[in-house]
């Protein structure tokens, strides 16, 4: 037994962020079904423990208890609830992480599922449709953060394509336009806040694509290959052509200004390779800014 538990640990600690979490969700369903079994042995029931984990649609609840706005995506409803998610999870978790860093993969997991959990609150206490459910309704499940990944994808690199069961090769943008629309069909159905909380988390992770495509290309740490290679071939062209125009100009080339040339040209080699050892944010105010001159060259 504890053979297999040292074997998990290691496992674990050995994971990337999506293994992690995906351990940290199965753990969660493992523990909560134990304990199901234990209320249901004494009488009890579980519904009275999970309360304090799922978003209730009642604001005057939720004031009691606002750190289930980040726990409910933690707990599923039961095993195919679990296991979909987190299969979901993997493929779209492991293709964002493909483009951009944990930091990134935080940001839009858990600010897809808060702004899931917003629009679920919202839709609640506004939409007459809703309002009559207000006091008996709850949220749970990692569904909003998880297609907060996948938008924010088909957004970032929206002519990508994925082999589909059943359908062939799909653009992402398709495949994430196809998804959102199911789910504002499906908002008046047996499952309208979960449609709710998805679209919230989809126009999260919209912004967050269309953020990384147009202004973030600092913002991601991995990757680094194309942006090094594509910064240094702007930063060498521009050399190339200032030592041509003294050269021509000029019989005798200033030295000093081609060292530091050379110097500059080094230490955004030096930068770009601290980020994609250590990620942006290990990065000094002044490394940032200095990148972000030289990427105007």
């Amino acid at each position: 037994m504890a053979s297999f538990w040292d074997n998990l640990v290691a496992k674990y600690k050995q994971g990337g962020l999506v293994e992690k979490l995906i351990f940290i969700n199965v753990a969660v369903f493992l523990i909560q079904a134990v304990l199901t079994v234990f209320f249901k042995l004494f009488g009890l029931n579980i519904s009275s423990l999970l309360v304090w984990l799922e978003v209730p649609a009642s604001l005057s609840k939720l004031l009691f208890r606002p750190w289930t706005l980040f726990t409910y995506m933690f707990v599923h409803a039961n095993l195919m609830h679990l296991f979909f998610n987190m299969l979901w999870l993997y493929f779209f978790g492991r293709l964002f992480l493909r483009y951009f860093g944990n930091r990134q993969f935080i940001i839009v997991y858990l600010g897809g599922g808060l702004a899931g959990a917003l629009l679920y609150l919202l839709g609640y206490n506004l939409l007459p449709y809703y309002r009559p459910m207000v006091d008996f309704s709850i949220l749970a499940g990692a569904s909003a953060a998880i297609l907060s990944l996948t938008v924010a994808m088909a957004f970032y690199r929206p002519e990508d394509e994925l082999n589909l069961m059943f359908f062939g090769r799909v653009k992402m943008k398709w495949l994430a336009i196809a998804m959102i629309v199911i789910d504002v069909l499906s908002l008046t159905g047996d499952n309208g806040g979960g449609s709710l909380s998805h679209i919230g988390g989809a126009l999260f992770g919209l912004a967050a694509g269309l953020y990384y495509r147009n202004f973030g290309l600092w913002q991601s740490d991995t990757s680094w290959k194309n942006v090094k290679a594509n910064l240094n071939s702007r930063f060498g062209k521009k050399q190339a052509k200032t030592y041509h125009r003294a050269h021509s100009e000029y019989s005798d080339v200033d030295q000093a200004y081609r060292d530091q040339r050379k110097a500059d040209s080094d230490r955004v080699d030096a930068i770009l390779d601290k980020i994609k050892a250590s990620g942006y944010d290990s990065l000094t105010q002044e490394e940032k800014q200095f990148l972000f001159q030289a990427g105007k060259k």
